[in-house]
């Protein structure tokens, strides 16, 4: 399926739709080229280390003979103006990256993944201790990495690095819950930033709930009030801090206690084995990645208003939905099948997406799922106002083809397949077809 022209009320000159693409083309060029440098620059810091642990040996062992490392990391770090405690910490992250991940190194040094593609490898990657584990994990998620964002690879990683583990993410989540904490840091200009650690599910709902307050606030706001919505958001969230609820300010002017029914939304996808406690295979956390079969288990138990979705882990296919209404089916599986804004890298989470006809309902596009995606407000607007165009293919894929003719081929989030065979879809719904 592909969309109809749009009328965009501005026009483009067959000039400008050349340069655009020039520029677009130089513009990738200067991407790998960078790319390209930093990993030069990585070989660099971790030959360097190497050296420094090549004195470090004939000196002995012991905490006092790391002299070595400190002494070439103010050496690098006088050079380039830069402190040696972050020159070891760079170093220690190139020989990770270098030793430990060669395959993802080696893309690093052709230029075709950034570096923010390579973070998001290691920081998933680098809890795999044995060499095995390691390689298997770059040859599934490296051909992902060329394609996705490094925000998209990031929650994909995580996964797939959970997959292999062999330790269980709940064993792991509970060390890594000692780790919990609130901490504060001066910025200039009489600023200060407070970073909470905590559990994935309580962050995004956190997140949710203070973004949910201020976009009622942004939309009601009264004549003069200029803020932006992060403005808002942050003036939110330091009032529930200080005073446990929004000022009397705030709800008086917005719409009675309207802002203090607000309640969290994040979407958990459970394979049902989980959820039943048959078995523990983790659930996912839109917009994160795994989370502990156990936290899952309390969500659907316990708080009604989480988004529950169920799945078969053998097939990845939607399992069952909580209700059946036609127009709420579709939604629920638009969000399970989408997650996100289906335009290439956004990362607006579908909950808080619009639904969009591919094919405009006025030239007689069908209300169907495969009709139907998830587009954020800015790029639904983008969308029928300029000469971006969209085309349906199976499985959810989504083919975005830029003004300059380029086409990027945009996929489903891994986590939940929609390849079920006829008889699973029939097993999954009843003898009546799904309601989409």
């Amino acid at each position: 399926m592909t969309t109809e022209p749009h009328s965009t009320g501005w026009t483009t000159t067959l000039g400008e739709l050349a340069r655009t693409s020039e520029l677009v083309d130089d513009f990738l060029a200067q991407e790998r080229a960078i790319a390209q440098a930093k990993a030069r620059q990585a070989r660099i810091l971790a030959e360097a280390r190497a050296i420094a642990e090549s004195q470090m040996r004939r000196a002995g062992t012991g905490s006092e003979f790391e002299h070595p490392v400190r002494s070439i990391a103010a050496e690098l770090g006088v050079a380039a103006r830069i402190s040696d405690r972050s020159i070891r910490l760079r170093m220690e992250w190139a020989v990770d990256l270098v030793d430990g991940f060669p395959a993802t190194f080696a893309l690093f040094e052709e230029g075709r993944i950034s570096e923010g593609h390579v973070r998001a490898t290691l920081d998933a990657g680098s809890r795999l201790e044995d060499d095995d584990s390691r390689a298997e994990f770059e040859q599934i998620i490296l051909p992902r990495a060329v394609k996705l964002t490094a925000g998209q690879l990031g929650s994909v990683a995580r996964k797939l690095a959970d997959d292999i583990e062999p330790l269980p993410l709940e064993e792991r989540h509970e060390e890594a819950m000692a780790d919990r904490s609130v901490r504060v840091a001066p910025l200039p200009d009489g600023m200060g930033e407070l970073t909470y650690v905590g559990p994935a599910v309580t962050v995004y709902a956190m997140h949710d709930r203070v973004t949910q307050m201020a976009r009622t606030i942004h939309r009601t706001k009264t004549e003069g009030d200029d803020r932006t919505l992060d403005q808002i958001r942050a003036d939110v969230f330091a009032e529930i801090a200080l005073a446990g609820l929004p000022t009397a300010e705030l709800i008086d002017q917005h719409g009675g206690d309207a802002l203090t029914q607000i309640k969290a939304t994040v979407q958990v996808t459970v394979p049902w084995q989980s959820l039943t406690g048959v078995g523990d295979e983790s659930a996912f956390l839109a917009g994160y990645g795994p989370i502990p079969a156990e936290a899952a288990r309390r969500l659907a138990g316990e708080a009604a208003k989480w988004t529950r979705l169920f799945t078969d882990p053998d097939t990845g296919c939607l399992k069952t939905v909580d209700t059946y209404t036609p127009t709420k089916a579709q939604r629920r599986f638009l969000i399970a099948r989408d997650e996100h804004c289906r335009f290439p890298g956004c990362r607006q989470p579908a909950v808080r997406c619009e639904d969009d006809h591919t094919i405009p309902y006025s030239h007689g596009g069908p209300t169907t799922v495969g009709n139907l995606a998830n587009l954020c407000r800015a790029h639904h607007v983008l969308k029928h106002n300029s000469n971006w165009d969209f085309r349906h293919g199976p499985g959810g894929v989504m083919e975005v083809i830029s003004p300059t003719g380029r086409i990027v081929k945009h996929k489903p989030t891994p986590v939940v397949r929609f390849e079920a065979s006829a008889e699973i879809a029939r097993a999954d719904f009843g003898a009546d077809p799904p309601p989409f």
